[in-house]
């Protein structure tokens, strides 16, 4: 019955076509492109788009995800041949914030291109792995958050939204050498008004920041993607810049985007992958200058495309010995991270609200290095408490590999909390627990999940699991109750 519809919708796609005057081996116009931009796509004409283009190009391969009240994730592999793993592997998402949907038509526009055979080259060496839309509820509303009113881009640790546990299970499933999250900024706020001036980049791309992410993505960030991307754009006409984030409006310091782990970007750079990120300029609603916003993240999405097709073997390479490195096992982990005053201010463009024209202000308080606060020697596992239910699901629905017993020969220490404060660091607030380290004696293996740290999700489980790390578990309302007793509950395994 499903390949029946899918050969009636392809019949309609080109009855539809012809009557536009497209080329019969040609797909239609979108819905936002027949209408000028003038209303946004839903989720249904999404999926059923995609089902067209998977029938009309057999290189595509759709799966969908179901979601309460009749919503679907959409998921593309797009490989020239099978295996798809001997390719570079490039993950593509957008619109986890479903206020933002540019990026989400840009890709629609790129994957029909991809169906018409056109770019095909860039598929010699690479295998794409496309989510469209990571927020359909949201989508349709055209509000930021789910349908549980969870924000998906602050959910990457929790996972407690099954769209964040789509995303990461695919992740885990492909583990791309390359990831790309695609959003929008808001330029309009009240303090920019108030100031006169405002950002005006049509796109911003931000490369890892958190220090446990593997140096050399960011080597390869700055020597190769930033300038390659920005020399595609300008060409084009579109104004870019580097991803920056801070009140600049209020006179306080700017900053090279966020260290937090919780975003989709982040905890893909830290499980060794080459993860960027993408801010178009958004619009004072959803519809607000809707095509150039779209052909900008469209012309964005082929730039880095381009830079994936012409690297691809570095790329590949380098993801696959950052990931090496986290098997093996590294000394130690950042727990806690500040950016700080770079050597040099930065030229900063703004528009005038006034005569509409670009200004370049001198922000001297520019921090645009990261330095870390505390750094914790890493240890060979930890042992989470079966009867902690709230841990035991976290565990459950991360990806991540636990076991039971935990190694015959190993040392067992927990941690006994001194005192617990609140901080204000990078913006955020968070707890920093005075602790100390001592040795754990009479343990039960059986009423504990081992989990060993030398895996692709290594410090994501180490900044999880330490109560001083400041993206920690500890810091979440559903996870007070760690730092409410006399021991922190989960134990560290040494050698």
């Amino acid at each position: 019955m499903k390949k029946i519809l899918h050969l009636l919708l392809l019949l309609l796609t080109s009855v539809l076509s012809a009557a536009q005057g497209n080329p019969p081996n040609a797909l239609p116009d979108l819905p936002f492109e027949a209408t000028r931009y003038s209303r946004l796509i839903t989720n249904k004409e999404i999926v059923d788009f995609l089902s067209v283009c998977a029938e009309f190009n057999r290189q595509i391969k759709l799966e969908t995800f179901n979601l309460e009240g009749n919503y679907q994730v959409p998921l593309l592999i797009i490989s020239k041949n099978d295996p798809y793993f001997e390719k570079t592997l490039v993950m593509l998402m957008a619109q986890q914030h479903g206020n933002e949907p540019a990026g989400m038509q840009g890709w629609l526009m790129l994957v029909r291109d991809l169906a018409q055979r056109r770019h095909e080259q860039m598929l010699d060496s690479l295998t794409l792995i496309i989510l469209p839309q990571c927020n359909p509820w949201g989508g349709d509303r055209s509000v930021r958050r789910n349908a549980d009113g969870i924000d998906l881009n602050r959910d990457h640790l929790l996972m407690q939204s099954q769209e964040a546990r789509i995303i990461q299970s695919i992740f885990e499933k492909y583990r791309p050498h390359m990831t790309v999250d695609f959003h929008e900024y808001n330029p309009f706020g009240r303090t920019w008004t108030e100031f006169g001036f405002r950002r005006n980049f049509d796109i911003q791309l931000g490369g890892p920041t958190n220090l446990n992410n593997d140096s050399a993505f960011s080597d390869l960030f700055y020597s190769k993607a930033l300038p390659f991307v920005q020399q595609a754009l300008s060409s084009k006409g579109y104004s870019f810049f580097e991803y920056t984030l801070g009140d600049f409006s209020r006179g306080e310091r700017l900053r090279r985007s966020t260290v937090d782990i919780d975003d989709g970007r982040q905890s893909f750079g830290i499980a060794g992958t080459f993860s960027m990120i993408v801010e178009g300029m958004n619009g004072r609603d959803s519809l607000e200058r809707l095509e150039r916003r779209t052909k900008s993240q469209f012309d964005t999405a082929m730039a880095l495309l381009s830079l994936a097709y012409k690297n691809a073997g570095l790329i590949r390479n380098t993801a696959e010995q950052a990931r090496n490195t986290l098997l093996t096992g590294s000394e130690s982990a950042s727990l806690r991270q500040e950016h700080i005053k770079g050597s040099k201010p930065l030229q900063f463009p703004l528009l005038s609200l006034k005569t509409g024209r670009d200004t370049i202000f001198v922000v001297e308080e520019y921090h645009s290095k990261v330095r870390s606060l505390l750094v914790v020697q890493a240890p060979q596992g930890y042992l989470i408490p079966k009867a902690d239910t709230l841990l035991a699901n976290w565990l459950k629905r991360s990806n991540i590999f636990h076991t039971s017993p935990y190694p015959a020969q190993a040392r067992l220490f927990r941690y006994r909390i001194l005192h617990t404060e609140k901080r204000i660091e990078e913006e955020t607030s968070n707890y920093y627990l005075e602790v100390e380290k001592v040795p754990a004696y009479d343990i039960a293996a059986s009423d504990y999940y081992y989990v060993n740290s030398s895996q692709i999700y290594r410090f994501r489980i180490i900044n999880a699991l330490e109560p001083q790390a400041m993206h920690g578990l500890v810091n979440y309302p559903n996870f007070l109750h760690l730092s409410s007793g006399e021991y922190f509950p989960v134990l560290r395994v040494e050698k």
